[in-house]
């Protein structure tokens, strides 16, 4: 039998052979430190080595991959966050995990990665409950803005797995499953009148229509606080690259910004973080729009997000309903819905 580069099965994963065989150097003993399952499971392991270790000195790693038997016929999501670590990462100057691993199964289709385990690295994961200041959001688009600023159509063989996916996201759910999510407590403390299925699809079909449009840079489509890190040294990084594809660099800003600031810290600062934006994307050489046509663009984008966080449901509860009062909170303020004609 050929040896999966991806394997299904945590204890083969997990195996001193198979992980000698992956990680370059003789594993005599491995312990798992903690094991986190939702529809991908990330398992952080420690490894013992039989004699001389890795040349990078690594014992702690996380891998992440679809382990459960329920999450077996989803395997192939994690292909698009190998792409990236495999493909992309090296080639953008942005804090993220050390990938040691990241392979598809040929037969399976299984994305897998194996990343330096962050927690053993003295790390700190945030969720929406997580204090994040307004000088902490400048530095996440400061990291964002060297993304959107690479252009890989140069550097890699091809970019189909980058292609725009917006559109596609209506098809996650009915119109009445969205309403039934939308009236489950989430939306408690925003407006009655965006709370309403039929106009959140209606502006995020306009959106997604514009935005397949004006694919302009590399986005990571899901930059809220649960998945952030912050360094020891305090340098926010970025996780869970799986929304990752082509796409306006507004919707990475907009969702950011909206999602982990507290609703009074935002209204009183997201017009002077946005031009903090634009002045660090102009200084890298990119021609950037003016601060009056990135508000209005910044305003409709907003509408991203609160659609992402109306259609989530495997989440903690506080959780969901944080993000869900921030990103309705920006949506109520800016009158998004009625600006993408919903």
């Amino acid at each position: 039998m050929n040896r999966s580069s991806a394997p299904l099965e945590l204890d083969v994963v997990l195996s001193p052979e198979w992980l000698t065989s992956t990680l370059g150097a003789p594993v005599a003993d491995v312990v798992i430190t903690e094991r986190i399952d939702n529809l991908a499971s990330k398992v952080r392991f420690k490894v013992a080595y039989q004699g001389a270790g890795r040349t990078d000195d690594l014992d702690a790693f996380c891998v992440k991959g679809y382990f459960l038997p329920e999450s077996a016929s989803w395997c192939n999501l994690g292909q698009l966050e190998v792409q990236f670590y495999r493909d992309l990462a090296p080639l953008v100057d942005v804090e993220v995990p050390l990938c040691v691993h990241a392979a598809i199964d040929a037969d399976t289709g299984h994305g897998m990665i194996i990343m330096r385990d962050l927690v053993d690295a003295d790390c700190t994961f945030l969720t929406a409950m997580s204090p994040y200041s307004v000088d902490q959001v400048s530095q996440t688009l400061g990291e964002l803005a060297k993304l959107h600023h690479s252009d890989p159509t140069s550097n890699l063989s091809g970019t189909d797995w980058l292609a725009p996916r917006l559109d596609g996201y209506l098809g996650v759910m009915s119109e009445e499953r969205l309403q039934e999510l939308l009236d489950d407590g989430r939306a408690a403390d925003l407006p009655t009148e965006i709370v309403d299925a039929g106009r959140i699809r209606s502006a995020f079909s306009t959106l997604a229509e514009w935005a397949s449009k004006n694919p302009d840079s590399v986005i990571h489509g899901d930059a809220h606080a649960g998945n952030l890190y912050l360094t020891p040294t305090g340098k926010p990084g970025l996780i869970d690259w799986q929304v990752l594809q082509l796409g306006p660099w507004v919707l990475d800003v907009a969702y950011h910004v909206a999602a982990v600031l507290d609703v009074a810290d935002r209204e009183r600062n997201e017009r002077s973080l946005l031009n903090d934006y634009l002045s660090n994307r102009t200084s890298m050489g990119d021609d950037m729009p003016s601060i009056d046509d990135a508000w209005d663009i910044y305003r409709n984008a907003l509408a991203y997000g609160f659609y992402m966080w109306s259609i989530t449901h495997r989440v903690e509860v506080p959780i969901r309903n944080m993000f869900f009062k921030r990103l309705g909170s920006a949506v109520a303020h800016h009158e998004t819905l009625n600006r993408l004609g919903a």
